[in-house]
């Protein structure tokens, strides 16, 4: 299993609408934090798999975290068009 894997689970299932909303705010963003940190290393299908589930989540998000996941899927997108 390659060593991304655990942690990818992890956020996946935190990514999810019925536990994203358990989560206290600050564990919120550290998810994000750690999701944007995580796809530099990740497989292209792995990649493409968790910015589904962030866009997915986008509409269930404050104002500020609404904005963090923009910024990492605007981030994603320019790496992807280099």
């Amino acid at each position: 299993m390659p060593e991304y894997q655990w942690k990818l689970t992890i956020i996946e299932r935190n990514l999810l609408l019925s536990n994203w909303m358990n989560l206290i705010p600050e564990a919120q963003e550290r998810m994000l934090e750690e999701a944007d940190e995580l796809m530099a290393m990740l497989p292209f299908s792995d990649r493409q798999r968790l910015l589904a589930s962030l866009e997915m989540l986008q509409p269930h998000t404050q104002a500020e975290l609404h904005q963090k996941i923009q910024q990492i899927l605007g981030s994603q997108m320019e790496l992807h068009a280099a």
